[in-house]
């Protein structure tokens, strides 16, 4: 559609951009397939062995409070043996085994989409036309009605039964019918005006082909509550009725989320479902007056609703909701003035961000049973389906209001208000599903879902300022290719924030807070070697680089900082009006180019302060070559930001202006300071890591903790945050300095230099810098594909956990005395039993071979001790090297005993082997004295666990232990 379509009464057609009906089926559908399989897998765990129970407990999780940080934190930092422990204990669901709900439902619902047209005209409730009208003349007036209008006639039905003066249309877009109520009928010849305005109305169904999204929206909704709702149902009060019978409360934020949430997303559905249907009402009821249909003849009629009062009304407006056809006040006042079909409406925008969360917790729950095989692409995958949800229907949205008020010269709606309803959204389905609550009803950290509420603003207003920006630069022109670039870049966007709002971002509100000085050791651990820089910068380092590290870890995050931008380029360069150059777009090429230079002289000072430094050659690796990455960083940020300050001063289409500003200064930045690093030694003051000249690639020279790759990936990222921040304080200055400045609708006044040469350059760098930017994205896609790629588990490492353990902490939960009990027992129940009975059988073979060769208070060393006791040595290293891998202890007392075990034994069980290698007495005897101080530690842990369980006839001492999971390594 181009925004001149046939106009209705306010001069704008209302179909412009699309209805939006069928983005509001997609939210339907996209919601109602995800809960599906999510749903429907504690239906389908509950019919097989294997639980997870004894896994969390031996990691030190609080199953009274699963969700929380504590929990998560034991979990995760122990993922070397809580991954194998699951993979063993509580296998995953296979593969088609998850997706058999979403599949059933979506092949149920094509089934009920087929049959129910013809259930819907079985006999006696619906017959022929031709069997009833004798004359024919209801048909001929029929097929006169749909002459022009629509390109097929519908078949045609009577309901003979039904004596009201109504008609429904039904069936697919290919295959329309149309029932005429026997009332309707009747009226044929004693009323042919409501006759022809309801015949109209229904055609106008037709003609707007809505039917087969009826249709699909009614058999989904059905197949949903027959094949997952119920089930679920019975499954979740099962549940309830053995924790009840175990003595346990129905009342726990755990066991109550089940309930609420699916009630939430059942009330969700059936909203934008009755959203979907009213819909159509409306734009059918305005293509029959198009048809000159006498609609208000009907209406009159009709019974108002205006004389309810008091609670009534309330009820009557909560039950509007869910309403599939509106009121006829509303089709009346739609029909007199179309403006509330371009609203923005608040409720929509909560409902886009509910179901936008929603959609989100279900899929997660699709890829829990395969977490360890989880990877960056698949995680981004997940954070991409809500995404959609929001940029269609957001975009839609905001594109007809914002056209609408660009043709009439109204005031174009900014955006914020519907931000703010969208983020309330977005927050209040995150807090239902319990995704930042930890488990809980209630998030640590309220203020932390800021984020969330700017992130939606950021976004919304990002979107009606594209849509100014097209509307201003193509008037009279098609804007469905403007509208594509933005939904696709609005996509990218959000499935880059939803994924690292998900598995990162989220964590800030459960309560997670940086240890400075473990943040600070694991910066040194990230970037090794010799080398620092004064005056020393790592200890702000570490509280930035821990943010910057995880949001460049996102799959998409290059690809989404370059299209917020980039995409902007080609439409503004290529369709200034009246062929001239419009002063926000100089003006931001302009600030564009003196960041970019002020970048590149800025890289060049940290060089010169850098050399001025006088660092031996030694000294050069380490964290002084990671600060001299980082000092540049900072220059094209500083280059990106003044860039956007001096563009966000345009006359109009600030935002804009700013991103295409700090966009391309951070482009051209980089690619100063890319060849500045790779001559580094041949510009003589300004050399820093090398004293000949050669051309050494900037990627080689720092890619020591993948320090190249974190310097463009956050250039790039920090690019339109800078933008959007400094556009949103200077507006913030503007409206508190009580400047608003004078309305535009535009670009604001057209000047510049007539359409020649200019205008084509113009659109040839526009596409050109956008070419390059995609290109420098595309490309660090490729090179971070195998990073990306590898899972969860081959991820893990010893040096990960350790790192994480460090930097996150692994914090012992206060629990109470039984479920200490619970943990310790399946500790030893899953392997720390075997690792024990192993470590005290060698201890006490090693013991007794030292006794017999005690002689006169001394040990006596001789070949035949040696070559008895090597391999006691070597088994106990084996059993203190489990120590890092298995589960620490739950009870503080015992871990410190067992951690003393595992340093202990680890170390001297070498020694030993080494020094009976070397027939050394010495360093023999040396080496079983601090084994024996392993086999005390040992046996004071297997002292203290007995001490816990205090029940030597349970179970879990009698039979063969359990070796402890294989971690893979």
């Amino acid at each position: 559609m181009t925004t001149t379509a046939g106009r209705s009464s306010d001069g704008l057609d209302e179909r412009v951009l699309g209805a939006g009906t069928n983005a509001r089926f997609a939210l339907l559908l996209v919601l109602l397939v995800a809960a599906s399989g999510s749903m429907l897998l504690p239906v389908l765990t509950s019919f097989r062995a294997g639980s997870s129970t004894g896994c969390l407990l031996a990691a030190g999780a609080d199953l009274d409070r699963l969700g929380t940080l504590g929990s998560t934190l034991r979990t995760t930092g122990q993922s070397l043996a809580y991954l194998p422990c699951i993979a063993r204990d509580d296998p995953p669901l296979p593969w088609w085994q998850i997706l058999l709900g979403p599949a059933a439902v979506l092949l149920l619902a094509t089934a009920v989409a087929a049959v129910l047209p013809r259930w819907k005209q079985r006999g006696g409730r619906c017959v022929e036309l031709a069997l009833v009208d004798r004359t024919g003349a209801v048909e001929a007036r029929v097929r006169d009605l749909a002459a022009g209008r629509v390109d097929q006639v519908p078949a045609l039905f009577v309901a003979p039964v039904v004596f009201t003066r109504s008609g429904t249309v039904f069936g697919g877009n290919r295959r329309p019918r149309l029932r005429l109520n026997a009332g309707l009928v009747a009226c044929r010849d004693t009323d042919p005006d409501a006759f022809d305005a309801i015949v109209l109305h229904e055609l106008a169904h037709v003609a707007n082909r809505d039917l087969t999204v009826t249709g699909a929206t009614v058999a989904l909704w059905r197949s949903f509550l027959t094949l997952v709702l119920c089930p679920y149902v019975l499954i979740t009060f099962w549940k309830g009725a053995r924790l009840v019978a175990r003595g346990g409360s129905l009342f726990t934020a755990d066991y109550s989320r089940q309930v609420v949430l699916p009630m939430v997303t059942v009330l969700v559905i059936s909203v934008v479902r009755a959203e979907v249907l009213r819909s159509r009402e409306l734009h059918a009821d305005l293509t029959a007056r198009r048809w000159r249909a006498p609609l208000e003849h009907v209406w009159a009629t009709m019974p108002a609703r205006d004389d309810l009062r008091g609670v009534r009304r309330r009820v009557d407006g909560a039950l509007e909701l869910v309403r599939t056809h509106p009121r006829w006040e509303v089709r009346r006042d739609a029909l007199a003035d179309p403006a509330p079909l371009f609203e923005v409406r608040a409720l929509l925008m909560f409902l886009i961000g509910v179901i936008a969360a929603l959609t989100n917790y279900h899929l997660m729950w699709h890829f829990v049973p395969h977490m360890a095989m989880m990877n960056g692409w698949l995680y981004q995958t997940v954070g991409a389906a809500p995404a959609a949800v929001v940029a269609a229907s957001t975009a839609l949205l905001l594109w007809r209001a914002v056209v609408r008020a660009t043709v009439l010269g109204l005031r174009p709606p900014t955006g914020v208000r519907s931000g703010l309803w969208l983020g309330a959204g977005l927050v209040a389905g995150s807090v239902l599903n319990g995704h930042t609550t930890g488990g809980l009803w209630l998030p640590a950290r309220w203020g932390a879902l800021g984020l969330v509420m700017a992130a939606a603003v950021g976004f919304t207003c990002w979107t009606t300022q594209c849509a100014r920006l097209a509307a201003t630069v193509r008037p009279g022109r098609s804007l469905r290719l403007p509208l594509a670039l933005v939904l696709v870049a609005g996509w990218l966007v959000l499935s880059a924030w939803f994924t690292w709002w998900d598995y990162y971002g989220a964590l800030f509100v459960h309560g997670v807070r940086y240890d400075g000085v473990a943040a600070r050791q694991a910066v040194v651990h990230w970037f090794p070697g010799a080398g620092t820089v004064r005056p020393d910068t790592s200890a702000l380092m570490a509280q930035v680089l821990p943010v910057l590290r995880e949001a460049v870890r996102v799959p998409l995050v290059p690809l989404a900082a370059v299209a917020s931008w980039a995409v902007l380029l080609p439409v503004w360069a290529a369709g200034p009006p009246a062929g001239r150059v419009p002063p926000s777009l100089r003006r931001a090429l302009g600030a564009a180019l003196g960041g970019g230079a002020l970048a590149v002289l800025c890289v060049g000072a940290v060089q010169a302060w850098l050399h001025h430094l006088d660092v031996g050659a030694d000294r050069r690796g380490g964290l002084y070559a990671f600060s001299y990455a980082i000092w540049c960083l900072a220059a094209i940020v500083l280059g990106a930001a003044v860039a956007a300050a001096v563009a966000a001063r345009a006359p109009a289409l600030r935002l804009p202006a700013a991103l295409v500003a700090a966009g391309t200064a951070t482009l051209l930045g980089i690619g100063g300071t890319v060849l500045l690093i790779s001559a580094d030694g041949c510009l003589g003051p300004l050399s820093v890591l090398n004293d000949s000249c050669a051309w050494r690639p900037a990627w080689r020279q720092l890619q020591g903790g993948l320090t190249f790759h974190l310097v463009i990936h956050a250039a790039l990222l920090l690019a339109p945050v800078t933008a959007l921040l400094i556009t949103a304080l200077a507006a913030l200055a503007r409206r508190t300095a009580g400047r608003r400045g004078p309305h535009h609708v535009g670009s604001g006044p057209v000047t510049g230099l007539p359409s020649t040469r200019r205008p084509r350059l113009l659109s040839a760098f526009g596409h050109g810098t956008c070419a390059v930017a995609l290109a420098t994205a595309a490309v660090l896609l490729v090179a971070d594909a195998h990073d990306q790629l590898r899972s969860h588990a081959q991820a893990v490492t010893p040096t990960t956990q350790a790192q994480f353990q460090r930097s996150m902490g692994l914090p012992t939960l206060p629990v109470s005395p039984g479920m200490r009990w619970r943990q310790v027992h399946a500790w030893y129940r899953v392997g720390g039993r075997y690792l024990i009975e192993h470590a005290l059988a060698d201890g006490t073979a090693l013991v007794k071979a030292l006794t017999e060769a005690r002689r006169d208070e001394r040990i006596e060393v001789t070949p035949a001790l040696m070559a008895k006791v090597r391999p006691l040595c070597t088994s106990l290293g084996n059993a203190a090297g489990w120590e890092p891998y298995y589960f620490q202890v739950p009870d503080p007392a015992a871990q410190a005993l067992w951690h003393r075990f595992g340093v202990t034994a680890l170390a001297a069980g070498p020694r030993c082997a080494e020094a009976v290698d070397r027939s050394d007495s010495a360093a023999f005897l040396t080496s079983l004295a601090d084994l024996l101080k392993a086999v005390r530690a040992v046996r004071d842990v297997s002292g203290r666990v007995g001490q816990i369980l205090d029940n030597p006839k349970d179970r879990v001492f009698t039979g063969p232990p359990l070796a402890p999971p294989q971690p893979r390594l």
